[in-house]
């Protein structure tokens, strides 16, 4: 996939579909709580490569919940450069999803950018221990 950041106007999304068939998941109480598919929402901004994507999650997979419009960029694919691809966010997203699903306490994960708009709606679903 090839994209021109001169023919995307503002923002560029992209939405990807994981189906929970092909998560690495180690427990049953986690399968439990997967959705049956995991979708990613890609912003991919004007820059781009220079300015790397965000990447939040539209699903529920884990407590808490980091559909809150919090940036994944970082943990999807840590060493993005201007040299960095699509590709590598696509390579990044089942060992990220895996990681998460597996983790054993609580861990943070993304970032917040000063002035975004962030989605509290699911707050009870953040909670740990929820499920």
């Amino acid at each position: 996939m090839h994209i021109n950041p001169k023919d995307m106007g503002q923002e560029f999304h992209v939405d990807i579909m994981i189906e929970k068939n092909i998560i690495g998941i180690d427990s049953e109480k986690a399968k439990e709580r997967v959705p049956q598919s995991v979708v990613f929402l890609i912003i991919i901004m004007q820059g781009y490569p220079n300015v790397p994507p965000e990447i939040l999650t539209k699903s529920n997979f884990c407590s808490p919940s980091l559909m809150d419009g919090r940036d994944l960029m970082n943990e999807i694919c840590p060493n993005w450069t201007s040299k960095s691809c699509f590709k590598n966010i696509l390579e990044g997203l089942l060992p990220f999803l895996s990681r998460v699903i597996n983790a054993k306490g609580y861990k943070f994960y993304g970032s917040f950018h000063l002035g975004a708009t962030y989605n509290l709606k699911n707050f009870d679903n953040m909670i740990v221990g929820k499920y």
